[in-house]
């Protein structure tokens, strides 16, 4: 028996603007956009029951209208850096209908859609243990916090596949009961499961040089596909 039941909605939440990369969402990446093509790898997955994009930019929009997707025309405000993101979580999370919110990002262009596909089954076979599913990525790093290491002793000193389990949060999908997200204002919960994905898959684009080598590793992809 399926204990996480009801309908998942996945929200895709994209701004028409970007800080650190300008226009990182829509401009070129090899034969598409970072955002085009994360929403043709959602159209292969099968287990989401339905995909709202939500921006403020109609451009963005009207692509998602194209392509078949349900659209959320955000209030303009949540799209800024002046509001805390825990505000932006509950608004368009109480902006939706359904049980529950897959959050996928647009900025992981290297997760293919069998990703999303078995995510999606790993939190509906949860047990009711567990209160959200989070994407994270082994971190095989040595990690200091205010002058000490957290992940290690310096002696003897450890090879780095035996560094002590951590991980970080990659955002390619995180899965939880949308009542959950506009109250807590977050993905995380107090008893999540941790989903690995590999690291190359999980690349985030935050600056340019993770766009350009995301963008060398898809085009790589496409080169050996069409071989």
């Amino acid at each position: 028996i399926m204990s996480k039941d009801g309908e998942i909605i996945g929200v895709i939440p994209v701004k028409g603007t970007s800080e650190r990369i300008t226009l990182k969402n829509l401009r070129k990446f090899h034969d598409t956009s970072i955002f085009e093509l994360k929403l043709d790898q959602l159209q292969l997955v099968e287990n989401l029951d339905r995909i709202v994009v939500s921006s403020e930019d109609d451009k963005v929009l009207d692509i998602a209208i194209n392509k078949g997707f349900e659209i959320h025309k955000r209030d303009p405000k949540y799209s800024t850096s002046d509001v805390p993101m825990s505000d932006v979580y509950s608004y368009i999370a109480s902006e939706i209908e359904g049980e529950h919110i897959a959050w996928i990002n647009v900025t992981n262009p290297l997760a293919g859609s069998e990703i999303y596909t078995r995510a999606i089954q790993s939190y509906r076979d949860l047990g009711a243990q567990y209160d959200c599913l989070l994407s994270v990525s082994n971190v095989q790093d040595y990690l200091f916090q205010n002058g000490s290491p957290i992940n290690f002793k310096p002696n003897p000193w450890p090879k780095s596949q035996d560094l002590s389990d951590v991980c970080e949060m990659t955002f390619i999908i995180n899965i939880l009961k949308r009542k959950d997200m506009v109250d807590w204002g977050s993905c995380v919960g107090n008893s999540p499961y941790l989903h690995y994905i590999n690291k190359i898959d999980s690349w985030d684009i935050d600056f340019q040089e993770d766009f350009d080598f995301c963008e060398m590793i898809y085009r790589n992809r496409q080169l050996k596909a069409s071989i």
